[in-house]
């Protein structure tokens, strides 16, 4: 069981899921695990590519194992939130996106994901200060630059801009 075996399956696994192969994916995923049980982002993937079929149980358990396996591993996190929020789960989605900023701050993913389910639940003034922090953070450069796998990542500047203004007028006029 060796990382760089690994390796190759999980980067084809990514390939996958940038090009919308969720099946594919979760094959070269499972053989990414298979070679190595304690890769934290190899089980996160997967949980994406299962997740991505609609396949939410089996995510969540493989995204909770990740999460066990590097507690600190925001993306892990995340991408269970999102699982969560996809069910309709808003608190449990509510406590993963905390714990995926706690593990890192700087994850601006997960401050727009937030920011999102906030707006959801109508409150606008925590919505509008989450995408405020999305939007700081997506611009800094290479760590910034990550991207959650399941949330929605190109051309956030701009889906987050228009959301931003929408929730900065719709808190003016709530007053």
């Amino acid at each position: 069981m060796d990382e760089e075996q690994a390796r190759p399956h999980l980067e084809r696994g990514e390939e996958l899921l940038r090009r919308e192969e969720w099946t594919a994916a979760e094959q070269a995923l499972r053989e990414a695990v298979a070679l190595h049980p304690a890769s934290a982002v190899a089980w996160s993937k997967l949980g994406v590519a299962l997740a991505r079929q609609g396949r939410y149980a089996e995510a969540e358990e493989v995204l909770l194992r990740a999460v066990r396996l590097d507690p600190r591993y925001a993306p892990a996190h995340n991408n269970l939130g999102n699982v969560y929020r996809e069910q309709g789960r808003r608190e449990d989605a509510l406590r993963a996106y905390r714990q995926a900023i706690a593990a890192d701050p700087d994850y601006w993913v997960a401050h727009q994901n937030l920011g999102a389910l906030y707006k959801e639940m109508g409150r606008l003034g925590e919505a509008v200060a989450e995408f405020r922090t999305a939007t700081r953070l997506s611009v800094r450069g290479p760590r910034g630059q990550r991207r959650g796998c399941l949330g929605p990542s190109l051309g956030v500047l701009g889906v987050l801009g228009v959301a931003l203004a929408g929730a900065s007028w719709l808190a003016r006029q709530l007053r």
